[in-house]
């Protein structure tokens, strides 16, 4: 399953900022405190407590801001009765007011019925959400029982105070009705903690608690990985292997100090994916291991630790940009893993190979940046346009400043400058990036962008991954499972022109087994022998899911590969 979102560049700007506010007079306070509780063993909700000093609040004016539904996930959307609030005055009526629906979240706020007094205290109680084999797989955002205890992200089950301004945070636990030795684990550490950020902050964080294993076991030091279930794949190595690479990235993009941690989970449905969050991401996982790389965890942590440092913070919209976050991420995944030496040649022309056919197969490549993301959350094939077309678009753009340069420069120059300028508290969006790369390349370089987000075909040089590699071209019948690849657990939004359907398969079916996709994608003449239940009947159904034949670019070793020593 192909799905790895990460979270909006305004909470990733947000963390290169803390500095600056920290330095800011006079923030008032916001606290947090969550106290968990259990039934029967299965953590049943969790208490929330929420302090703002003195927010100064006018009547009919929202107090606390929470999603009713971000990106395809539906969240804990409290009524305004299941939050108490009261101030110095005493009791505070609430009342919702929907906002109009975005491409990206529906979002609800809670107004006062009067001007708030003094500092205002609200409780109220998130459930975990119920999920089973037929849930649709998506971002990471909800809040999962998992074992004896729970994980998931604050946007599900937490309203907080609205707009964007720093406070001074806190965030506390009272695992006082969980079993001995519960710990409780937000994104930037274990137990109480306090640092300066937005409320959007704490909303954008995991949140582990219960009986939670970590590496290192004591949770200590800057880099951990947690979980809660134990997975079919050996976690104290990925942890190992994870931890060097992060540094390894850290260090390249002048962030060598930074914190960070990696939250697994996994999903009752053979499906996984990455959301990365404040300082951190959550990765879930099917019950075989399955992950958004197939099984591949390595990678998927690659990509999404990735996401920690390039991005646009301009004015424009999540699809204008997307083709940045997710193309930095899938190309710095693997040339930086290739450098480290966390991955060799093999995987890492393996892993260029696939996101290239990915691309070229995608039904919706042509679409423009605007036009994808219009259904980025309707169709999972509309979400990978941006992977692929931002891999292709700095595959080419890096070969073209390699060659004018003659070796001196290169796509790490852009992108570091990106972040220099960002640290520096500069807007960096679409303009300012166009017009790095013509001074760079010259105005082709500008048409080239423009093509780029038109959704013109990118074609490769043939030595555009150095001497050790050549492109060339081939034709690929691209993957089609036929219905949506998000919902592994009952057929949804079946394609009535797919295979799938032409061999039977029905919309509303239950599966009951279905192969590893890695394999099926992998395997261009591999069937699927999908077992589906329809009412009372059980069926098996084979096809060959794959549409009709598109060229596509693939890299393959030249003699100087056997040499060794290839610089990617």
């Amino acid at each position: 399953m192909y799905q790895r979102l990460a979270v909006s560049a305004g909470i990733a700007m947000l963390m290169q900022s803390l500095s600056a506010h920290a330095a800011e007079p006079a923030l008032s306070a916001l606290d947090l405190q969550l106290t968990p509780h259990t039934v029967g063993g299965t953590v049943d909700g969790i208490d929330v407590q929420v302090r703002v000093q003195e927010p100064k609040v006018e009547a009919g004016k929202a107090l606390l801001r929470m999603p009713t539904f971000v990106a395809s996930t539906p969240t804990a959307a409290y009524p305004a009765e299941a939050l108490h609030a009261s101030d110095a005055s005493g009791p505070l009526k609430l009342t919702v007011f929907d906002e109009a629906p975005t491409p990206t979240g529906n979002y609800r706020q809670y107004q006062v019925d009067r001007a708030t007094v003094g500092d205002v205290t609200v409780h109220y109680t998130g459930k975990p959400r119920e999920v089973n084999a037929q849930t649709r797989n998506g971002p990471l955002f909800d809040l999962r029982a998992q074992g004896a205890g729970a994980l998931g992200a604050g946007v599900y089950f937490l309203a907080l105070p609205p707009g964007e301004q720093p406070y001074k945070l806190s965030v506390k636990w009272d695992l006082s009705k969980l079993p001995a030795g519960s710990r409780g684990v937000w994104s930037l550490g274990e137990g109480e903690q306090h640092t300066v950020g937005t409320a959007e902050m704490l909303a954008f964080s995991a949140y582990a608690m219960g009986p939670v294993k970590s590496e290192p076991e004591d949770g200590k030091g800057n880099f951990g990985l947690y979980w809660l279930q134990e997975p079919p794949f050996d976690m104290p190595k990925l942890a190992a292997d994870t931890k060097k690479l992060y540094r390894y990235m850290a260090n390249f993009f002048h962030d060598p100090d930074s914190s960070y941690r990696v939250f697994a989970r996994q999903n009752p449905y053979p499906a996984g994916g990455g959301t990365g969050l404040a300082k951190s991401f959550m990765f879930g996982y099917g019950p075989g291991g399955e992950t958004a790389s197939g099984g591949d965890q390595q990678m998927l942590l690659a990509h999404e630790m990735a996401h920690n440092w390039p991005r646009l913070n301009g004015d424009e919209s999540h699809s204008d940009t997307a083709w940045y976050t997710e193309g930095t991420a899938e190309y710095y995944s693997t040339s930086l893993a290739y450098r480290a030496g966390a991955i060799n040649l093999d995987k890492y022309l393996a892993n260029v190979n696939e996101r290239a056919a990915n691309y070229a197969g995608n039904p919706y490549k042509s679409l423009s940046n605007t036009e994808s993301g219009k259904i980025f959350w309707s169709d999972a094939r509309a979400q990978r346009v941006p992977y692929g077309r931002g891999f292709m678009y700095f595959v080419r753009l890096n070969a073209e400043i390699v060659k004018k340069s003659g070796g001196k420069r290169s796509l790490d120059n852009l992108v570091q400058e990106v972040l220099k300028r960002q640290k520096a508290n500069e807007k960096v969006g679409l303009p300012q990036w166009r017009a790095l790369v013509v001074k760079e390349l010259g105005a082709v370089a500008g048409t080239e962008f423009d093509d780029m987000a038109a959704g013109k075909d990118i074609v490769p040089q043939k030595d555009s991954l150095g001497a050790c590699l050549t492109a060339v071209s081939y034709t690929v019948r691209p993957f089609d499972l036929g219905f949506d690849e998000m919902s592994l657990g009952v057929v949804k939004n079946l394609r009535k022109e797919s295979a799938a359907a032409a061999a039977g398969v029905h919309e509303g079916d239950k599966i009951l087994s279905l192969p590893a996709l890695k394999e099926a994608r992998e395997k261009d003449g591999k069937e699927l022998a999908v077992e589906l239940q329809r009412g009372d009947e059980k069926l098996s159904v084979n096809y060959l899911p794959r549409g009709a034949g598109v060229t596509a670019w693939r890299w393959e070793p030249t003699p100087a590969a056997a040499k060794g020593n290839c610089k990617l």
